[in-house]
């Protein structure tokens, strides 16, 4: 019992350092937003890999745990929540990659876009932070109520895309499926941080529940 504990307490330290990384990836592309800067640019795309040697450590000690210490019913969910929610972290950080090679490419992005960028962003951080606490937590209250922040990320994107293709600058129009596609990365981003909360549920109640 002992050393399954001291597996999971590992897992469970994992996820939250994963989670921690991505939320100063998103950080980082805030910043970049405001102030576009090649080289923190090229350090959030860099920051990538170590998410992905991340998800790896993770799955290892996961199979670790299944293979050779035969959790009980509410161990074996914590492995298999653990598991998703590293590749629910591994998207997010994806997302933030794109935006910031995104971003190199369009240094001369339309302020009201960038603006609009960062509002998502905040929120989208926002929710992300709280579902690593509430993963720490086990805190199945908070794991209902985060998902219901996403509406706010959903809705600055819509707006965004209806201020894009009412504006008759050509620079803009020229790119408007790539700048919907930058925004779309955060609003994807959300719906994965509604799945981490799915997972704190299933890993304390052992109950399914979709988000949508």
């Amino acid at each position: 019992m002992v050393k399954i504990d001291k597996e999971l307490n590992e897992m469970e330290e994992n996820i939250i350092k994963m989670g921690n990384k991505v939320i100063l990836m998103h950080t980082a592309v805030m910043d970049v937003l405001e102030y576009p800067d090649k080289e923190k640019e090229l350090e959030i795309i860099q920051s990538d890999d170590r998410i992905n040697h991340l998800e790896e450590e993770i799955n290892d000690q996961a199979i670790t745990s299944l293979a050779l210490l035969s959790p009980v019913a509410s161990d074996l969910r914590k492995v298999i929540a653990a598991i998703k929610i590293a590749s629910e972290l591994e998207r997010i950080g994806d997302y933030a990659k794109n935006i910031a090679i995104f971003m190199i490419k369009h240094e001369e992005l339309d302020e009201n876009i960038r603006e609009y960028a960062r509002s998502m962003e905040k929120e989208f951080i926002a929710m992300l932070e709280n579902a690593i606490t509430c993963y720490m937590n086990a805190d199945v209250e908070a794991a209902f109520e985060i998902p219901e922040q996403d509406k706010q990320i959903n809705t600055l994107l819509k707006e965004t895309k209806h201020n894009v293709t009412k504006q008759q600058e050509e620079a803009l129009l020229e790119h408007v499926f790539e700048i919907s596609s930058m925004l779309r990365n955060i609003e994807r981003a959300g719906d994965h941080v509604k799945n981490i909360c799915e997972h704190v549920i299933y890993m304390v109640k052992g109950q399914h529940y979709d988000f949508g």
